[in-house]
């Protein structure tokens, strides 16, 4: 299920999967501009859309493909797409999606990404038998996950993994700002394989 907008007050190695754009930074665009990200408040597509325009209006959708159609129909003026992961390389299927819904990429912003195992206030790290989260993500901790010996089990987000998450037996790989939204503790911190773990994201526009 969508959440309702919110108003902001939340690159890897290879050519495979490239998608076209310039380095940039920060946007001035105003507070009425309004960018779609994928995910829910503490995604890491809404920290990179909060460092892209801060004091914009965020716009939620559940997938990749509802950021760039909400882009291309004009429901949002901007959006933030992740393109490629310096551990997990690019992120599949979104380079595709750039190329045929119409949008354009305005420029490129790389976030660093620390990914943490959350669960439940209470849980110990030996209650927990499976970790959920994007399938990059697991990919992004593979060694630490295995090294646990936990099963991985995919989600259509990390944020939407920890917005989700009810049992005493699972965790989830999200963000620290994902922890404080949904109310979960920080079994194990810095999961991420890489200590330098990146995410380029594709700034886009119809």
């Amino acid at each position: 299920m969508r959440s309702p907008p919110q108003s902001a007050a939340g690159a890897g190695s290879g050519d495979r999967g490239r998608v076209p754009g310039r380095p940039g930074g920060r946007a001035s665009l105003g507070r009425r501009v309004k960018v779609a990200y994928q995910g829910a408040p503490g995604a890491f597509g809404h920290q990179a859309a909060l460092a892209f325009c801060p004091g914009c209006e965020l716009v939620p959708a559940d997938t990749f493909a509802e950021v760039a159609r909400a882009v291309a129909s004009g429901g949002a003026e901007r959006g933030v797409l992740p393109v490629e992961n310096s551990r997990a390389g690019p992120v599949e299927g979104v380079a595709e999606i750039i190329a045929s819904s119409g949008v354009r990429v305005l420029a490129e912003h790389p976030l660093r990404v620390r990914m943490h195992l959350l669960a439940l206030p209470g849980v110990t790290l030996a209650d927990v038998k499976l970790v959920r989260s994007h399938p990059v993500a697991l990919l992004q901790c593979a060694e630490k996950v295995a090294a646990l010996g936990l099963e991985a089990e995919p989600a259509a987000n990390t944020a939407f993994a920890a917005r989700d998450l009810r049992t005493r037996d699972r965790a989830v790989l999200a963000s620290e700002a994902a922890a404080s939204a949904y109310g979960l503790a920080i079994l194990v911190p810095d999961m991420q394989d890489d200590p330098d773990n990146a995410t380029r994201f594709a700034v886009i526009a119809k």
